[in-house]
C-alpha cells in the first residue's frame, strides 16, 4: 500500500492526529507527543504545522513542527506512525519532507529513545542534547504510602479552583520554573485548555496557601490520572511540583509531592510516574529519596 507524504501550513485534522497519537500511545506504552503539542494541535496555536503521511484511507504517521518564540529558527519536532505502518519507510520520508521544509535548528523529541528514533536521529545529523527522565514507584503495594506531609506551619493545603485560581497560579509557575523551557512559558490560554482536557480534576490540583489568606500560593502540586490504555493500567503522574521563590528550601516540594502521590494512591492506582530533567540532580535526588526508580528516557536531539 503506497504512501504519501505532504506538508501541512497549519493542521488540517487535529481529531486524526489525536486518534493517531492514541494509538501509538496504546501500542508503546507512553504518548508520542507531550501535553503541550497536542494543547497547541487542538487549539490550532498560529505556526504551528505538520508533516503528514496518508494511505488514501487515513493518517498513519505525522510530524508537528512548534517555532519557539524565543529563538529564532528554532523547531522543536515529533514524530509518530501509526504502529501498524512501522518498518516500512514512513518515518523516513517524514524525516526527509522535514528536512526540505524547515531552515534552521530542529529539535527533535524521541520519546522513550527507541532504537528507531536512534536510527533516524543519525541518519539526519542529530545529536542527543537532553535527556529527560521517567522515573516510576508503586503505591497500591507500598509499605510507606501515606506518606508523611510535614508542611511549614503557616501553610495548609487546598486543592486548585477554576475560575479562582489562574492568576496566582500562573505566577508561581513562571517563577518557579523562569529556566524551563517548556514549563515556564504556559499562558493562561495554555492553562485553560488543559482545564478542558478529559483528565483534568482539579481536586489533583494541589495548592499550598498560607493558613491566614488562602489566596496567597506558595507552591502548588498538580497531578494527573492516565486512563487505562490496551493492556497497560491506569497510572498516576506527578504532572508538576513548583515553589515560588521565596518559599524555597523549607521542604515545601518535599511536602507536596508526597500529598500529591498520596491523593493519587487514594484513588486506587498501583503506581505514579513522573518526569525530570537529568541535569537537575536536586530534583532527581529528592525523587528517588521518596521511592521513585528510573523507568524510561526521552532524549532530545539536535541538529
Amino acid at each position: 500500500m503506497s504512501v504519501t507524504v505532504t506538508a501541512h501550513g497549519d493542521i488540517p485534522f487535529p481529531d486524526d492526529l489525536v486518534a493517531l497519537a492514541e494509538r501509538a500511545h496504546a501500542a508503546d506504552g507512553e504518548p508520542p507527543f507531550s501535553d503541550q503539542t497536542l494543547v497547541d494541535v487542538r487549539s490550532g496555536r498560529a505556526g504551528v504545522t505538520c508533516v503528514a503521511a496518508t494511505d488514501g484511507e487515513r493518517l498513519v504517521g505525522a510530524a508537528v513542527v512548534v517555532p519557539q518564540p524565543d529563538r529564532a529558527s528554532t523547531y522543536t519536532v515529533e514524530l509518530v506512525v501509526d504502529p501498524e505502518h512501522r518498518n516500512r519507510g514512513v518515518a523516513t520520508a517524514i524525516a526527509g519532507q522535514l528536512r526540505a521544509q524547515l531552515d534552521g535548528t530542529v529539535e527533535a523529541w524521541a520519546h522513550g529513545n527507541h532504537v528507531a528514533a536512534q536510527r533516524l536521529a543519525e541518519l539526519h545529523g542529530l545529536e542527543a542534547v537532553r535527556d529527560l527522565y521517567q522515573l516510576k514507584r508503586a503505591v497500591a503495594s507500598a509499605e510507606d504510602v501515606p506518606l508523611p506531609v510535614d508542611l511549614p506551619e503557616h501553610l495548609e493545603i487546598r486543592a486548585f479552583e477554576v475560575g479562582r485560581d489562574e492568576q496566582s497560579w500562573l505566577r508561581v509557575n513562571a517563577a518557579a520554573f523562569a529556566e524551563h523551557p517548556e514549563q515556564g512559558r504556559m499562558t493562561l490560554a495554555d492553562l485553560q485548555e488543559r482545564e478542558n482536557e478529559s483528565w483534568f480534576d482539579p481536586r489533583g490540583f494541589l495548592l499550598a496557601v498560607a493558613a491566614d489568606d488562602p489566596d496567597d500560593v506558595a507552591g502548588f502540586h498538580w497531578t494527573k490520572v492516565h486512563p487505562a490504555s490496551g493492556d497497560a493500567a491506569a497510572i498516576g503522574e506527578v504532572y508538576a511540583v513548583g515553589i515560588a521563590p521565596d518559599h524555597q528550601g523549607h521542604g515545601l516540594g518535599r511536602a507536596l509531592t508526597a500529598a500529591g502521590i498520596n491523593h493519587l494512591a487514594e484513588q486506587g492506582l498501583d503506581e505514579v510516574m513522573l518526569y525530570v530533567d537529568a541535569d537537575n540532580p536536586a530534583a532527581v535526588a529528592l525523587y528517588e529519596s521518596l521511592g521513585f526508580e528510573r523507568w524510561h528516557v526521552d532524549v532530545m536531539y539536535r541538529s
